[in-house]
């Protein structure tokens, strides 16, 4: 039956793929994907002292990962193939993305030596670099992601088995592209 409506397959598949990237972005957001906690991030304080620092206004709150949580999407232009691919949004997001993911270092300059201590926060003469800790996101969610796309795919299909015809019209004509 779900052979003879390929349909059927290419719903299913968006629908997996949307509750997928809903996985991935509450897992940004909670700051633990997958359970596996990001390493420490600067505390609000201090990072908002930076800013100020720098010239910026200073924000309340800085989330986890900061905008990358909305840089994840999903690419449905395959679906018909049997192919849904669920990532980054954007070249930039793959970058920044893939910089968090693996740590990164960031040369002390004599600018953001002075950026640093006009926020109060005092660096050690000899210090050179500023280390980043990896914030690995998606591997850890894996597993989340391919549980939640399994039992998606296997309701959305079961539900046209036992006579559901409508399928969910997009909201948007937009169709995004995911990026390596």
């Amino acid at each position: 039956l779900v052979a003879n409506n390929p349909k059927w397959i290419a719903s299913a598949l968006k629908s997996a793929a949307w509750k997928s990237q809903k996985v991935i972005k509450s897992g940004i957001q909670s700051g633990a994907p997958g359970g596996q906690a990001y390493a420490p991030m600067m505390p609000d304080k201090m990072r908002r002292a930076l800013d100020i620092a720098l010239g910026n206004t200073g924000k309340t709150r800085y989330p986890p990962m900061g905008r990358l949580q909305r840089a994840v999407g999903y690419d449905s232009s395959r679906a018909n193939q049997g192919s849904v691919t669920v990532g980054w949004l954007s070249h930039s997001a793959v970058y920044l993305g893939s910089k968090q993911q693996e740590g990164f270092s960031t040369e002390v300059t004599d600018k953001l030596r002075r950026a640093f201590a006009a926020a109060g926060i005092k660096l050690s003469a000899d210090k050179n670099q500023l280390h980043t800790a990896s914030r690995p996101t998606f591997p850890p969610v894996l597993p989340d992601v391919s549980a939640v796309a399994a039992q998606a795919m296997q309701d959305k299909l079961l539900s046209y088995i036992m006579g559901n015809t409508q399928r969910s019209a997009a909201s948007s004509g937009r169709t995004y592209k995911v990026y390596r």
